[in-house]
């Protein structure tokens, strides 16, 4: 009910907003608007070339593109989250840390603004919100913060992590009651393993219960990790852990949001604008380049599974949202349309003019997204003895076909202990659209 009625005050703040425009501030807010919309448009269409540098592994080319895109200060925790993915890629773990902690104040911070605060996405369009990040984006940072941690050996860190992950999850939880795709199953899965590489057995076992838990709750559409069963079975059982490596997949891209627009002439130009225009947001998924991953050293080997469909959750997000969205859409347009009818009767027929280009142009969807998100997560876990090992990582196509393999050397097992390696591999992204 909360998120209902917050929904329902911005849409009462939009239309009341509208109606008090003088017509001078609404001729200087048509101009605002005209000015900035194009910068919005540059940023998406400027991301595919982030993208193609990240899918042909040019990660620094990735980051100098990533850095040269126009951005607002509404974009600013995009900014980090991706920017901190690209730097994990390339295994600069400590700067990839500081930009995630970057975009977790921002986010923070928007979470908490006001209503009047933001009331630029209830007047203007959704795109001039500050970007705080979908639920699921805001857990997803803390695991990949333990990753990084993991990565770079320092259990402890990524423990620290897991303690505030507990603590987010619980009010996302509780704010979002009746979503159960986002139960941070696959978070807890890793903080499982975090907490036992720390030397916190019971706190591994309990967080592991929680993920074999919120796997069934969320009905993910793919089988509860095995490794996991086995794990909690283990630790009930108060067996020490297995010397192994964890390796993490990266998979594609995670989903894209596109933009629906309706515009229909208004049967009434003269008493508001001369089209009528509705932007909602529209999911698109992306295809994933790997169906099955095989980790091998010598004659061992091990394969990967599914442990977090981010496609799947992020679709479940955008439905659940919709209605409101749209809601909200549907009162700025007669919001809109209220004050350009006003305003040209004061104006005449050029702020008119002016009035019925800016007010088709200003409605946009709000298409924002983590971009580099991987579309799922695959882990692979292979049991080995201590010592220094070659690791190879081969990947398959949904046919059968081998698409890659990547091999890791020297990577150093411990005794009883997890060795954490990870991986991406991205298919070329399409070519932008051409602008509409």
């Amino acid at each position: 009910m909360g998120n209902v009625a917050n929904g329902m005050s911005e849409i009462s703040a939009s239309v009341n907003t509208w109606q008090r425009l003088p017509r001078a501030l609404f001729g200087l807010a048509v101009l605002a608007v005209v000015l900035v919309l194009p910068g919005c448009a540059t940023y998406s269409a400027s991301f595919a070339t982030v993208e193609s540098a990240t899918a042909n592994r040019d990660l620094e080319g990735a980051v100098q593109s990533l850095d040269e895109l126009k951005l607002s200060g509404t974009d600013e925790a995009l900014h980090h989250l991706n920017k901190g993915t690209l730097l994990r890629l390339q295994g600069r773990y400590a700067e990839s840390n500081r930009h995630f902690d970057a975009a977790k104040a921002i986010m923070e911070k928007f979470n908490a603004i006001s209503i009047k605060e933001q009331m630029a996405s209830v007047t203007v369009n959704d795109t001039m919100k500050a970007y705080e990040g979908l639920p699921s984006e805001q857990m997803m940072v803390y695991a990949f913060e333990a990753l990084n941690y993991l990565q770079a050996g320092d259990p402890d860190g990524a423990a620290v992590e897991a303690r505030q992950f507990d603590v987010k999850q619980h009010l996302i939880a509780e704010k979002n009651s009746n979503a159960k795709y986002l139960s941070g199953a696959f978070v807890r899965y890793l903080n499982g393993m975090v907490y036992e590489a720390a030397g916190e057995r019971d706190e591994a076992r309990i967080e592991m219960q929680k993920a074999v838990e919120g796997y069934k709750a969320q009905n993910s559409g793919f089988p509860l990790p095995s490794a996991l069963v086995a794990d909690v079975a283990r630790l009930v059982a108060g067996k020490p852990a297995a010397s192994e490596v964890v390796f993490i997949l990266h998979n594609g891209l995670g989903p894209s949001l596109d933009e629906a627009v309706i515009r229909v002439r208004n049967p009434d130009p003269q008493n508001g604008s001369a089209f009528l225009s509705l932007a909602i947001p529209k999911f698109v998924k992306r295809s994933l380049p790997v169906a099955r991953v095989v980790l091998s050293a010598g004659t061992s080997s091990a394969t990967a599974e599914v442990v977090e469909d981010v496609n799947d959750i992020a679709e479940k997000s955008l439905d659940d949202r919709l209605p409101l969205i749209t809601a909200r859409a549907v009162a700025r347009m007669v919001a809109k349309n209220i004050a350009a009818g006003k305003a040209k009767k004061e104006g005449g027929d050029l702020l008119g003019f002016a009035l019925d280009i800016a007010t088709a142009v200003s409605e946009r969807a709000d298409t924002r997204t983590w971009s580099l998100l991987p579309g799922n997560i695959q882990m692979a876990r292979l049991p080995l003895p201590a010592g220094t090992h070659d690791v190879t990582a081969t990947y398959y196509s949904a046919n059968g076909n081998v698409i890659g393999s990547r091999e890791f050397k020297g990577v150093v097992v411990r005794d009883r202990r997890k060795a954490f390696v990870s991986d991406y591999l991205l298919n070329p992204p399409a070519p932008p659209k051409a602008p509409q």
